[in-house]
């Protein structure tokens, strides 16, 4: 397989990862729509299934992606840009674009809560990395913390964003063959996606870690670019802000803490300074994903997300990707 992605050259391999992109995309909503109508139809109780199959399938495309670069590709680089970016591009882009689309009412005192517990899970994910790794008890340690805000969630329902998950259930046939569809179509679209960024970042000498804050984090958070888009359209902009919190949080958690457990992340991006190796911490970008959480923190006083709102995020956005690439911020 790695003779075909070389052989493919630069517009093949761009061609692969919008393929692979849009099996994520398609898979997290087959794995979703299937696995949560299933357990429906088994009794389970909304309020678990929003808290489980929801919750954890719309962050499996960061997931397996996450994974298979840590795990096969021996590139954590990108597990770590992905999940940096991704929630990066869960504020900057997809809540900056929802404003635009319609501006957003946000309640505060439902979301304050979870944006405070985003904030510090994010300095405790920053104080755990600063040794240059998140080890297997790290991870243990970021699991058990997404075990108590799960729990925190269900004692407290009214915090959970609306999902609407009694809808036309369907056949039990057909959502096991959506569970089935959605698993192959993310492990198959996620393993294309990662070789092909590693094949561009490894061809045009791009660090690892700037391919995981940008091609790859844009592309495994489709799911929830499409949630809070269509949240926007129909007026139901608490969603969209309640859905961005909760995957920010469920990707520092889960995801993070998941893979680490599963084998240790290394955080450090080599790279060749005035011709030698050096291990580079990515301070900068912690920082600048903490940033975008703290300015929720204004908005949701303010307790709207208008159109300019919307502009400033997106253009905050571009210009992190500018200073990426033209400030040698890696």
């Amino acid at each position: 397989m790695d003779s075909i992605i070389n052989a493919l050259g630069m517009g093949g391999n761009s061609a692969v990862i919008a393929f692979s992109a849009a099996m994520l995309f398609f898979g997290a909503e087959w794995l979703v729509k299937g696995g949560s109508h299933l357990a429906q139809q088994l009794g389970v109780k909304p309020i678990i299934v929003g808290l489980s199959i929801v919750a954890f399938g719309t962050s499996m495309p960061e997931f397996v992606v996450s994974l298979i670069a840590n795990v096969w590709e021996d590139s954590s680089t990108i597990a770590i840009g992905n999940i940096i970016g991704s929630n990066v591009t869960n504020i900057g882009l997809i809540l900056g674009l929802s404003g635009l689309v319609f501006p957003i009412t946000i309640h505060f005192k439902q979301t304050y809560r979870g944006l405070l517990f985003l904030l510090a899970i994010s300095l405790l994910l920053y104080a755990l990395s600063l040794d240059g790794s998140i080890s297997r008890f790290e991870g243990f340690i970021m699991v058990l913390c997404l075990l108590g805000y799960i729990l925190y969630l269900y004692r407290h329902p009214s915090e959970i964003p609306d999902e609407h998950l009694n809808d036309d259930l369907g056949k039990m046939t057909q959502n096991i063959l959506l569970v089935l569809a959605g698993s192959i179509a993310l492990s198959m679209g996620a393993w294309l996606f990662v070789k092909s960024a590693v094949w561009i970042a490894d061809e045009f000498n791009i660090p690892k870690m700037v391919i995981g804050l940008t091609i790859v984090a844009v592309g495994t958070s489709l799911p929830e670019l499409a949630t809070s888009l269509v949240a926007a359209f129909r007026k139901q902009g608490e969603i969209s802000v309640g859905n961005i919190i909760g995957s920010n949080i469920f990707n520092i958690l889960f995801i993070m803490g998941g893979v680490g457990l599963i084998k240790p992340l290394d955080v450090l991006e080599s790279r060749i300074i005035d011709g030698v190796s050096v291990d580079v911490f990515p301070h900068a970008q912690y920082m600048i994903m903490m940033l975008f959480g703290i300015v929720l923190i204004p908005l949701g006083l303010r307790h709207k997300i208008g159109r300019l709102t919307g502009t400033i995020l997106v253009a905050g956005y571009i210009g992190f990707y500018v200073y990426l690439f033209f400030g040698n911020l890696v």
